[in-house]
């Protein structure tokens, strides 16, 4: 029997399992599991001092898959999402919290928003070790009939109320969270 042929034999035998088991298959599964995960970052005084555009002083993303797993036999007439909670603490004493969806495109976690992206939204990656990696590319705003109301993205912004937004200027361009006790994502904390 050729190499090749012998390679797709052994192939096929693998259990369906096993490419999940090595990291490939559904992003949300993996950093958002069905018992739940936090990610966060709190940037320190330093931080903040070599970036003094920077508008977030700390950044929570938390939730569960259970829900997108429940809505994915579904596919064909509705597109499942992952829903999330977002918080960002900003520089300035402020606080906006509030329910993201994250749509799933082939696997992966592709953007993240609030309802009619009257809000704006990112895009978010499970990077390879781990952390997470949120990008304030403000893609919303570059549709050609946008509904967003500043450019970046809010937590609490809908599409006629005002919230707070995270410009997508330099210095709040990416974050990168690193996964946390789901305590950190619990309820509001004093901040420091």
């Amino acid at each position: 029997m050729p190499q090749l042929a012998r390679f797709l034999v052994a192939l096929a035998l693998l259990p369906a399992g096993s490419a999940r088991a090595e990291g490939v298959g559904f992003a949300a599964e993996r950093a958002f599991p069905v018992a739940g995960a936090c990610y966060g970052r709190r940037y320190d005084a330093d931080h903040l001092a070599r970036h003094p555009g920077q508008v977030v002083r700390a950044i929570h993303l938390s939730g569960s898959s259970r829900g997108l797993i429940a809505l994915r036999p579904q596919a064909d007439r509705i597109d499942p999402e992952l829903d999330l909670t977002l918080r960002v603490d900003f520089t300035d004493g402020g606080r906006a919290e509030g329910g993201i969806g994250c749509a799933e495109t082939g696997g992966r976690i592709r953007r993240c928003g609030r309802g009619a992206s009257c809000a704006g939204s990112f895009a978010v990656d499970l990077l390879p070790d781990g952390r997470l990696r949120i990008v304030n590319d403000d893609a919303d705003s570059r549709l050609s009939e946008p509904v967003v109301r500043e450019p970046g993205f809010s937590p609490d912004a809908a599409c006629r109320e005002k919230g707070r937004f995270v410009p997508p200027d330099a210095q709040n361009r990416v974050f990168l969270l690193a996964r946390l006790p789901l305590s950190a994502c619990g309820p509001e904390r004093p901040r420091d």
